[in-house]
């Protein structure tokens, strides 16, 4: 049984008393862990970063285990992964805590890293479709981060607490990139995959003459057809051979996901994104809604005029987002969601012979997951399924309820299922309204075990004939 907790009993690492300098001097010698310290938002393999002694201790009584602490920082790289994100849960779907100077460095650097980052710019459209599609919501949960696009959704999440500061629209963050400097100077490298005929060649040679941020290696439009056929080896040769930082999708609502999810492990390059009409509006084949009218989140009717075959989608996505807003969000509003107790909260796993329990104590919420943080990441890393047992759960945020989101992700990644158990009826409506319906552990097996005797009567009656 492996726990964390947080609250009386331990102290978090500061630099303030009577060994301060002391600690300075231990980290500053260890430059891996005075950088895993200095980076905020539990970017460290250790997550809750704690002194396991007594305040009641003296400091220099406990010197060979701030040493010690040290050293096991120093020892592990940082980690940066779905739990160290700052992911709340927004009507059922992933929302990062973002703006776009963030998501900039985010694509930075992936870059420098050469690491994988798949992002997605959830806006009204996304939101419906996942909401009547499990295969749409399970793309959205994959993604590597999730950026709040849209006025609707922005609205949205400052009625349920969600602290999403400003919409990042992929057309922005595209923009951002393209005006400024290269970094190091260097040009990020984007390859443009989609787009209307001629609209992906164009806005190739509009950010090429330009010589800003951004560097057009390649564009292909691959023209009709399904995600299969848009997925031939030429194709993905194409692409690769170009040598891209940044594949930049445009297939249409739905499609463009589902081929960076078919194809993204055979793509070279770190960085993939269905950003729409992005490349229409750089190619300058459609024309981008004023600032003012952006500004006042009536975008919507300026792509209207722009395109108007655009109406039937947008009525369609607005009379979902109506029926959205009174099945989930109404109600989830008439729930407590905001922990007010300061209380010390725990998790612990607990392995079994094919299933491991993550068991939780008190009021989870923004301020106090870190030790959730850690479980998560072991439970995840285990095998067979997963039990939440929230028996000792006395309320949580929305921004546990990201957590949990990417637990499913990484549990339904290997095969395994989610479950839960001894959540109260108060708690499972406010899972169900974020469409989080994990079926009750004893239930399931008390169903299978019927199913099981069920299956095994026939041939019982056959032996005693």
């Amino acid at each position: 049984m492996r726990g964390y907790s947080s609250g009386a009993g331990f102290a978090e690492l500061r630099l303030d008393g009577v060994a301060s300098w002391r600690v300075a001097l231990l980290l500053c010698s260890k430059w891996d862990a005075l950088l895993a310290l200095m980076v905020k938002d539990t970017r460290v393999a250790t997550e809750t970063v704690k002194l396991g002694f007594q305040d009641s201790g003296t400091a220099d009584s406990n010197e060979s285990q701030i040493e010690s602490m040290a050293n096991d920082v120093a020892s592990v790289s940082l980690r940066r992964d779905d739990f160290d994100r700052n992911v709340w849960c927004l009507a059922g779907i992933p929302a990062d805590i973002s703006d776009i100077g963030q998501a900039v460095g985010a694509i930075d650097e992936a870059v420098r890293e050469g690491r994988r980052l798949s992002f997605v710019t959830p806006n009204v459209n996304w939101l419906t479709r996942a909401a009547s599609d499990k295969n749409v919501r399970q793309e959205l949960i994959n993604a590597d981060l999730s950026l709040i696009d849209g006025a609707p959704l922005a609205a949205l999440a400052r009625g349920l607490d969600v602290p999403i500061r400003a919409r990042v629209a992929g057309s922005d963050l595209f923009e951002a990139l393209r005006r400024r400097p290269a970094y190091g100077g260097r040009r990020l490298k984007v390859f443009f995959f989609g787009g209307r005929d001629g609209a992906a060649e164009a806005a190739a040679k509009t950010v090429n003459a330009e010589k800003g941020g951004v560097e057009a290696v390649g564009w292909l439009n691959p023209g009709f057809g399904d995600v299969e056929a848009m997925s031939r080896p030429e194709v993905l040769n194409k692409i690769n051979d170009a040598a891209p930082d940044f594949v930049l999708v445009a297939l249409g609502a739905g499609k463009g996901q589902r081929w960076i999810e078919h194809n993204q492990l055979a793509l070279t390059a770190p960085v993939l994104a269905h950003l729409g009409a992005v490349v229409d509006f750089t190619g300058g084949g459609i024309r981008r809604a004023p600032t003012i009218a952006r500004a006042l989140g009536m975008e919507w009717a300026w792509r209207i005029k722009e395109e108007p075959a655009l109406w039937r989608r947008y009525a369609r996505d607005a009379i979902a987002m109506a029926a959205i807003c009174w099945s989930r969000v109404i109600p989830q509003m008439r729930l407590p969601s905001r922990p007010q107790a300061d209380e010390k909260v725990r998790a612990e796993l607990v392995s079994a012979q094919n299933t491991v329990a993550v068991r939780l104590s008190g009021a989870f919420h923004q301020s106090n997951l870190r030790p959730l943080r850690g479980v998560f990441r072991e439970a995840a890393a285990e095998t067979g399924d997963v039990i939440l047992d929230f028996t000792n759960v006395s309320a949580f945020d929305r921004a546990f309820l990201g957590l949990v989101l990417m637990l499913e992700k990484h549990v339904a990644m290997r095969g395994a299922k989610l479950y839960v158990e001894g959540v109260n009826a108060q708690q499972m409506k406010l899972l169900k309204a974020n469409d989080m319906r994990y079926p009750d552990y004893a239930a399931a097996m008390g169903n299978l075990a019927t199913a099981d005797k069920q299956a095994s009567a026939p041939s019982e009656m056959r032996a005693r004939k």
